[in-house]
């Protein structure tokens, strides 16, 4: 025989209820008849209880039926009636209640399936909640691990980003040095320059002194600089004036300047 919706959770109720090993089956022997309407055995009790040895169930069984018994047999008391009227209204009482206890649980019986409904329909809910809860602890972990991996990106590229502002300042540095330093050759190069312009501006002057005293005919003198040295070429000035060549023969002769 199938169990009828929800029986194992209320045989789990009692099970975590109650510690008592015969108390349990008395109690799981009422929620099966009066509940569910399931007549008990012993191999059934024991099956869906399975505490004790085979004979606790069995023991608790009898005595559930014999306290049924006496339970739905009414007696008569009355000196003045017969024992046969006596006995004869016990029956009919006895009638009439188990009568009403069926009616009872007849009444009772949608109430019960109404509140097994609810019940089967909030553990659905439940699972739905749990299934969906589960989904979104699962979904939390992956966007934190997404968050993690990007936050180690960030940082790895903050990082790389102070790396290389150190190596453009260094960088800077070393053209802003370079540059002081082109500038101080700069300045130097042009000091040099016009240190060679004044000397070869001095040499072409003292050449044209010395030509001039040899237009006139004055005797060389060894050593000096600007004396007829066959092998030296002359300097190349530019923009200077020419050196007058020597007086024609046939010219007068210029009056000479004595010492």
């Amino acid at each position: 025989m199938e169990d009828t919706p929800g029986l194992q959770e209320e045989i789990a109720e009692l099970k975590a209820r109650l510690k008592d090993t015969r108390e349990l089956y008395r109690e799981v022997c009422v929620l099966l008849f009066f509940r569910h309407g399931i007549t008990p055995t012993a191999n059934r009790l024991y099956q869906l209880v399975r505490r004790g040895s085979m004979g606790t169930p069995a023991e608790v069984l009898r005595q559930f039926w014999q306290s049924l018994r006496e339970r739905s047999r009414v007696r008569l008391d009355h000196p003045e009636l017969p024992a046969e009227f006596r006995e004869l209204g016990g029956e009919v009482l006895s009638t009439l209640w188990t009568r009403a206890l069926a009616l009872a649980q007849a009444e009772l019986s949608p109430l019960t399936d109404e509140a097994r409904q609810a019940r089967d329909e909030a553990a659905q809910l439940q699972a739905a909640t749990r299934t969906e809860l589960a989904a979104l602890r699962e979904r939390v972990s992956m966007l934190e691990a997404q968050l993690q991996m990007a936050l180690a990106r960030e940082m790895e590229s903050a990082r790389e980003l102070a790396t290389n502002q150190g190596r453009f300042a260094s960088m800077t540095e070393m053209l802003r040095d370079s540059g002081q330093e082109m500038l101080v050759l700069r300045q130097e190069l042009a000091r040099a320059q016009r240190d060679v312009a004044r000397a070869v501006g001095e040499a072409n002057a003292l050449r044209v002194q010395l030509g001039l005293l040899a237009t006139r005919g004055r005797r060389p003198v060894p050593g000096l600089p600007g004396a007829a040295d066959p092998g030296q070429e002359p300097l190349e000035l530019e923009d200077t004036p020419s050196v007058s060549s020597p007086a024609d023969p046939t010219a007068p002769d210029e009056p000479r300047r004595h010492d």
